[in-house]
């Protein structure tokens, strides 16, 4: 199978730390918090960070660049991900790095992706970064199965027909993909259905 897998929050897991910096950084800007923002998709591209905390470009740009930046950085891949990757890798899987990260946010989303998957030692065949419409580059890639932390890049993927696993820390349930809170499950399932 060719296997597409999300970064910040599939393959580490830098939720928390991240609401806690954005929260920060919005009270020292003294922006007005919106609580209600249930409805707004993720478009990864920020504007929930600028709906949410009411961040102007500039701000946004701090915040993604600096702030999420350093923390994405210094994050450390999820128990078990190394390994389940490293299995799937070995029998005879190709795995595809698919990140939002891009040029408008990043000064070189591609280096700061690769440095970063080397440095913690996780094997890919193919690193694609400034994917915004990840449904559009797993359907362009020929993607199998693709793993991700984002309910609307789930909903988007499997609604083209790719099976879809969400990792995530509730127990939320979605009828179009399945949902594991860790790697060791992710593996357990996918090679059950090798």
């Amino acid at each position: 199978m060719r296997i597409g897998i999300d970064i910040d929050d599939t393959l580490t897991d830098i939720k928390e730390e991240l609401e806690l910096a954005v929260l920060e950084y919005a009270n020292k800007l003294g922006k007005q918090i919106k609580q209600d923002i249930m409805d707004l998709v993720d478009k990864n591209d920020g504007s929930i960070y600028q709906v949410k905390y009411g961040f102007n470009d500039e701000e946004l740009k701090y915040f993604l660049k600096d702030i999420q930046e350093s923390i994405t950085q210094k994050a450390v891949p999820r128990d078990y991900a190394n390994e389940a990757i490293r299995k799937l890798k070995n029998a005879g899987n190709e795995i595809y790095i698919i990140t939002a990260r891009d040029c408008e946010f990043h000064d070189d989303p591609y280096m700061l992706s690769k440095e970063w998957l080397d440095r913690n030692k996780i094997q890919y065949d193919k690193l694609i970064v400034n994917a915004r419409d990840k449904a559009q580059i797993c359907k362009n890639e020929k993607i199998d199965l693709f793993i991700d932390d984002k309910v609307s890049n789930c909903t988007d993927i499997s609604k083209i027909g790719i099976k879809t696993i969400r990792i995530a820390n509730d127990n939320n349930i979605y009828d179009s993909f399945i949902t594991f809170k860790d790697w060791k499950s992710i593996y357990q399932y996918i090679n059950e259905m090798e």
